[in-house]
């Protein structure tokens, strides 16, 4: 498998996804009045994120050899947690995850009911990353990427094989965009099985990593980022999600108060919790700045938001109004 997804690497990947995770569904949406918004819940995983199916393909294709070795990964808390539920799974794999000192006390509560090891170190995902690879190094572990590798790219992709099983022709798929794999995994089956569906790419204003890197025809790898309460999309972009820029129509970029607002109208409108990084579709729609007719589809990508941060956001937004 190249840096190029195919189509057919996803399909290939789907297959090992769905031996051990169930589909998540794709619901209507009453948070963006009366445009035709749908859900794809990617928050109803069993580790709360889409991160579990980039690991749960990656860790299948594993030989003995590198399954003896162990794996090792860095993570702000989804990544994690999907690598700590695929290597249970598997059963045979030793896991060791370097998380920074600042990855929110939800997530740490969910690791640590698995049988992995949790090593807390740094301040930032960047300090997760080094420390991690420096234990590949020393303990030859198989290094499980969040985004930068194809196997992990497909498996997220495979999230859109299911959408489209349900919604043959979307008018536009919403993507939060990180690192980018989901990106690239989400744009690769769409132009292939969608050709009529726009992919739009969605960021926060307070790193808009993506946009600047298309602009200057070259990958970001790291970026500025101003404070978000999307902290999983903060920083720069991988190489994969630039590889594959050609497959996207769009970028759009959504403010902190837009953000929160798509948070507080998930709950109130639609019962869905969701993340910060998993609503800025909704933020999107609701901003009104993706226009297009017909059926809209938002990845809520992950529902792993600290109770104390919903509880703030509730109570400052205690009335979310009705909109036409």
């Amino acid at each position: 498998m190249g840096s190029r997804l195919t189509v057919e690497d996803v399909e290939r990947a789907a297959v090992d996804v769905a031996r051990r995770l169930p589909p998540t569904p794709l619901r209507p949406s009453l948070a963006a009045g009366d445009v035709d918004l749908r859900l794809k819940l990617e928050c109803w995983q069993p580790t709360g994120s889409f991160k579990v199916r980039g690991a749960a393909h990656l860790l299948a294709t594993l030989g003995p050899g590198e399954k003896r070795r162990g794996v090792v990964a860095a993570s702000a808390g989804n990544h994690a947690l999907g690598v700590a539920f695929a290597a249970s799974r598997l059963g045979d794999v030793k896991a060791t995850l370097f998380v920074p000192t600042s990855a929110p006390r939800s997530k740490l509560e969910k690791l640590r009911r698995f049988a992995v090891e949790v090593v807390l170190t740094g301040d930032s995902y960047d300090d997760a990353v080094e420390a991690a690879r420096a234990f590949e190094q020393r303990h030859g572990a198989v290094f499980v990427h969040a985004f930068e590798d194809p196997r992990t790219a497909a498996g997220q992709g495979t999230l859109a094989l299911e959408l489209l099983a349900e919604c043959p022709a979307p008018a536009a798929v919403l993507v939060p965009v990180g690192g980018g794999g989901l990106l690239a995994g989400v744009a690769t089956v769409l132009r292939a099985r969608a050709r009529g569906a726009r992919v739009v790419a969605v960021q926060p204003e307070a790193s808009p990593a993506l946009a600047e890197s298309i602009r200057l025809g070259r990958p970001l790898l790291s970026y500025p980022a101003a404070a978000t309460l999307a902290d999983g999309l903060a920083g720069g972009i991988g190489r994969i999600a630039f590889e594959h820029r050609d497959l996207v129509d769009e970028v759009v970029t959504v403010s902190e108060a837009e953000i929160e607002d798509a948070i507080v109208a998930l709950v109130s409108r639609d019962q869905v919790v969701a993340e910060a990084s998993g609503a800025v579709g909704v933020a999107a729609v609701r901003a009104r700045k993706v226009a297009v007719a017909g059926p809209i589809v938002a990845i809520v990508t992950g529902a792993n938001i600290d109770a104390r941060v919903l509880r703030q956001l509730l109570a400052r937004h205690p009335e979310e109004p009705e909109r036409a």
